[in-house]
């Protein structure tokens, strides 16, 4: 029996079990050395279907982090798999683009695995501090049921942000090395230098995220994949516009000719120049956000303090009971808890949203 029928034979007892898995299936077949291509439609085509459990393919990783998570996940599959399904229906779609321009190695089931996990994580670990601080009296019953109803939404919402988020910094990072890898790239062709060779160059320079990208347009080619496609595909896996306009002025180039080297100069001004207007439009957000801060961390604490020193007068709790709400209890919470947060998101917003 030849190795092919061995695969096969082997697909046709998982069949109707588990969903179809193209790009597991392609690599099985190129770990083989398989070239029968026909052949692998049929199988697909008769519903063979090859998939691992995500959670299964995690524990596999190096991090342990991601062990961890994957195995709280497989400890409490049944529950957790039914807020993963609802995650899936909902912002899936979303969350699959945002993995794929972000390039984070994890394809959405697997995210949603440890999406899940972490925000129960979370939960429970803040649950148990919130439990112990209630019955040390530390703080109310209300308080106790606000936080532990806050925590998940709010580790739900970065969860759900950080692909986004992280494919933004992606496309600002492209966006800061595009002009020069275009420029690079338009004094090559300009010398007489054939695209690929200057992708070549591109890939091997030190471009940052430009230079990765060219390197998996590379890769793909040598796998046999169509340059314009290879192109094309990454265009698909990226936020930032300029390098989609200079994808579709290459592959433009590689089908119907054309001057290449000042269509690419031009691209790499309108990019730098955009890239330019993006940091004084941060610079702007960022005086306004700091007066927000300032607020936030300095003028608000002052004010719940002042306010619950008022309120501790027994005349005030007689007249205006609505003072009674700045307790101490308040103040801890205002100083403890809301303040930080702030500072937190401040920072993180910082971190994310800096195009430079």
């Amino acid at each position: 029996m030849s190795r092919w029928d061995k695969l096969k034979e082997m697909l046709k007892k998982r069949r109707k079990k588990e969903e179809i898995d193209i790009e597991r299936l392609e690599r099985v077949l190129r770990r083989y050395r398989i070239e029968e291509k026909p052949a692998l439609k049929t199988v697909l085509e008769r519903g063979v279907k090859v998939s691992v459990a995500p959670e299964k393919e995690l524990k596999l990783v190096e991090s342990p982090v991601v062990k961890r998570l994957a195995q709280f996940y497989d400890a409490l599959k049944k529950p957790l798999s039914f807020f993963k399904n609802i995650l899936d229906k909902t912002f899936g779609s979303k969350l699959e683009a945002d993995l794929l321009e972000a390039n984070m190695p994890y394809t959405l089931d697997q995210y949603l695995v440890l999406m899940t996990s972490a925000i129960f994580i979370s939960w429970l670990s803040t649950l148990a501090i919130l439990l112990i601080l209630l019955f040390s009296n530390i703080i109310s019953l209300p308080v106790f049921l606000f936080l532990a109803i806050i925590e998940p939404i709010f580790a739900f919402f970065i969860a759900l942000l950080y692909p986004s988020n992280k494919a933004k910094k992606l496309a600002n990072e492209i966006d800061k090395n595009l002009p020069f890898a275009l420029r690079h790239m338009s004094i090559e062709i300009r010398a007489g230098v054939s695209i690929y060779k200057s992708m070549e160059s591109i890939a091997h320079s030190d471009y940052g995220p430009v230079s990765e990208g060219f390197r998996w347009v590379l890769a793909n080619i040598d796998k046999g994949v169509p340059t314009e496609e290879a192109l094309e595909k990454w265009s698909e896996r990226t936020r930032s516009e300029g390098l989609r306009r200079a994808i579709a002025h290459i592959v433009r180039a590689i089908r119907t000719g054309g001057n290449l080297s000042d269509v690419m100069v031009t691209i790499a001004e309108d990019v730098a120049f955009e890239h330019r207007m993006k940091i004084a439009d941060f610079a702007e957000k960022l005086n306004l956000m700091g007066l927000f801060l300032m607020f936030v961390t300095v003028v608000f604490p002052v004010m719940t303090t002042i306010l619950t020193v008022i309120g501790s007068t027994p005349t005030i709790q007689r007249y205006l009971p609505l003072f009674t709400l700045f307790s101490p209890t308040f103040l801890m919470i205002v100083y403890f808890v809301i303040v930080p947060s702030f500072i937190l998101l401040f920072l993180y917003y910082i971190k994310s949203a800096d195009p430079g």
